[in-house]
């Protein structure tokens, strides 16, 4: 176990490392100088179990050190070690009265008031940590959800847990109990891509977060375009999982039709995807973000066309939200066609995934009512005009305009996925595209593209 000590006088370390080594043998002590030094070291090493802050910092609040400490690394005992009047005059006493866990230590203090405060803040941790122990699961009683979902909360209703093996998980989040953005981000970190849920709480996590991503679209008009593009991106991340587990329902009609209207009003205010591009959050490239990213592209050159009829948006917009929503494994989003050499690193079941995946995305718009010809649109997605394409192998002049448009789309976003979103890779992302697509109906569209981006 790690103990992180934030004291601004080295000539007492020495003391405090030599106290910790006669009565807490197992415990390590990491010491810093200030408030900054101890939220890196938090962020670049493994978890500290407990924290202690001198109240006689000179240049610093140990209030407000702790509340940093508190944000990033959740709830954990800290120990406020000083003299009295430090105590009294520089440390907020809710810090103190709201916590079950946080100490004072007053100075000078005697060995048994320091052994019995130390040992009681890591009786604590391990109590924690027990809770979080190792438990058999049948994994049949439970359904993976994708850890970014993770973000949209700081508590959740539901335990949600890790998994080690078929058989064992650890509880890693516990009912009704706060936690912190930097425990999801340090899961994702560890290549972890989803904690698991039983089936009905999965259900009703999910539906909570539709109502709070709704709750929002539509506000869409007092939102600010960032927010808007952000939430459109959570949308989404939560329509994919909610249809794969649960199919196309009213609610998810609802949650389509507010994304769809929302990417209209804020590509408005950009005017040109030259302009929003600067302000997409590409962070995961993933198929929630290529989704909202392509729905975009598709209203530019609906715009730029002159087609942007509610009947053209609403088929580009819902084939956006769905085309690639039947992938269990996000990664197979980068893939571009069956001839790609890396679809040969996933699983024979995956790689079937991948060659059905337009065919399912498609019937599953078909059951969404006032969106015509979008099945269509969806099932041709992986066509290119040369007929090298799947799953029909179609060449350019079977392909309708707004198939092309969103060939195009989905073709410029998949590689823009695969340069981790770098805007100095347009235009030769844009070449290749233009190599590859400028024949027959893709021409205008590709020509609406090419003025939209540059």
């Amino acid at each position: 176990m790690k103990a992180l000590f934030v004291c601004d006088e080295k000539d007492l370390w020495t003391y405090y490392r030599n106290l910790f080594a006669s009565h807490f043998t197992k415990l390590e002590v990491v010491f810093c100088i200030h408030g900054d030094e101890a939220i890196e070291k938090i962020g670049s090493e493994e978890s500290f179990s407990l924290f202690l802050i001198e109240a006689g910092l000179k240049n610093e609040e140990p209030s407000q050190i702790a509340q940093n400490i508190i944000d990033l690394a959740g709830e954990r005992p800290i120990i406020f070690v000083g003299e009295k009047v430090h105590i009294s005059s520089r440390i907020d006493e809710q810090l103190i009265e709201e916590s079950e866990v946080n100490e004072i230590l007053i100075k000078p203090f005697d060995i048994h008031s320091f052994k019995k405060i130390v040992k009681a803040g890591l009786d604590w941790v391990r109590k924690e940590e027990f809770e979080q122990s190792i438990i058999e699961i049948d994994k049949e009683e439970l359904l993976p959800m994708r850890i970014r979902n993770f973000y949209l909360y700081n508590t959740i209703p539901y335990d949600a847990y890790l998994e080690l093996t078929q058989t064992k998980f650890a509880k890693v989040l516990t009912k009704d109990k706060k936690y912190v953005q930097a425990e999801i981000s340090n899961f994702s970190k560890r290549g972890v891509k989803h904690l698991y849920l039983f089936k009905d709480d999965f259900l009703k996590l999910l539906e909570e977060g539709m109502k709070r991503i709704l709750f929002i679209l539509k506000q869409k008009n007092k939102q600010t375009p960032k927010i808007l593009i952000a939430t459109q991106i959570k949308g989404v991340l939560l329509a994919h999982q909610y249809i794969q587990k649960v199919g196309v329902t009213k609610e998810l009609n609802l949650l389509c039709k507010e994304l769809i209207e929302t990417t209209n009003i804020v590509f408005r205010q950009y005017g040109k995807m030259k302009t929003l591009l600067v302000d997409f959050p590409f962070n995961n490239f993933d198929t929630s973000e290529q989704a909202v990213f392509t729905a975009y592209l598709c209203e530019a050159m609906l715009v730029g066309l002159g087609w942007a009829s509610d009947t053209s948006r609403k088929k580009l917009g819902l084939a956006s939200i769905l085309y690639d929503s039947m992938l269990t494994n996000e990664d197979l989003s980068k893939i571009r066609s069956l001839d790609d050499r890396n679809l040969a690193m996933f699983t024979e079941q995956e790689q079937e995934e991948f060659r059905l995946h337009p065919a399912k995305a498609a019937q599953m718009a078909r059951h969404f009512q006032g969106y015509s010809e979008v099945d269509f649109i969806i099932a041709q997605h992986h066509e290119r005009p040369r007929g090298d394409g799947f799953p029909a192998k179609l060449t350019s002049n079977k392909l309708t305009a707004h198939s092309c448009a969103f060939i195009l789309a989905t073709a410029f976003t998949t590689r823009l996925a695969m340069s981790n979103g770098e805007q100095g890779n347009l235009i030769k992302i844009f070449r290749e595209i233009k190599t590859l697509y400028n024949v027959g109906n893709f021409k205008e569209p590709l020509n609406s593209l090419q003025r939209t981006l540059f």
